[in-house]
């Protein structure tokens, strides 16, 4: 009896102590907030799809600018340019005089060989900026040698280098811009700094454009006479944008 009697008491604490079991307290919510910072984190790392993802979950009332440059660049960092375009559009009806929005606007457009509408767009966000942008002002560039005005894009490249050191598109438009002028020693150093920067043409969205400008580049190397090459921006042509 005392044997039973001892049972039915430990049967009885062991039903209180799992009634009472610890329960681990739930995940919390991200915040929007949060989701905002992973996105664009995922973006500086390329990772498109694990950036949309995030921004799939942002609330209505927190889809702030933030939200509408992330998710834009989202889709051009994916390579979908119809969603990125239309996404583009939408988000400049909220935020017209966005120069983020507006300078990623004119390279879709130029994506579509919409030269001029595009070169309008990067002089729309050229003069909605705060402070100059770089990517904004190697843009202006390359609409100014599309229109035959070497100064032009000379002047704006010394704008862009002010910023910062040029990007990979930036060296390849000034060694555009060297070739053209007919400056093969200026063309060496910039070609140079291409193949020894962190960021190689080779196997990028700029190959095209590479490809081009190493032909020129040789070519002009190997001429006995040292003459301008001839202004037909065919380089600019065969590039992204």
């Amino acid at each position: 009896m005392r044997f039973f009697s001892c049972v039915i008491l430990f049967a009885g604490v062991l039903t209180t102590s799992c009634a009472y079991q610890v329960v681990s307290p739930a995940t919390p919510d991200i915040s929007d907030a949060k989701r905002l910072t992973l996105a664009q984190t995922h973006l500086l790392l390329g990772q498109g799809e694990l950036a949309k993802r995030q921004l799939n979950q942002i609330a209505h009332i927190h889809q702030d600018r933030k939200y509408w440059r992330l998710l834009s660049l989202s889709w051009l960092t994916l390579d979908l340019y119809e969603e990125a375009f239309d996404t583009h559009k939408q988000a400049l009806s909220y935020y017209p005089n966005d120069d983020f929005l507006l300078n990623n606007l004119g390279v879709l457009l130029g994506l579509k060989e919409r030269w001029k509408e595009a070169c309008e767009v990067f002089f729309q966000a050229d003069r909605n900026s705060v402070k100059k942008r770089q990517s904004v002002q190697i843009n202006l560039a390359r609409c100014a040698l599309r229109q035959n005005d070497v100064n032009l894009a000379r002047n704006y490249l010394k704008h862009a280098k002010e910023i910062a050191d040029l990007p990979l598109i930036g060296l390849m438009t000034e060694l555009n811009l060297v070739l053209i002028q007919g400056s093969p020693n200026k063309a060496r150093i910039i070609f140079d700094n291409i193949q020894t920067g962190n960021e190689i043409a080779r196997g990028t969205v700029h190959f095209d454009e590479y490809r081009c400008l190493l032909w020129q580049f040789k070519a002009d190397e190997a001429a006995t006479t040292q003459q301008p090459l001839t202004s037909d921006f065919s380089c600019l042509n065969g590039s992204r944008y």
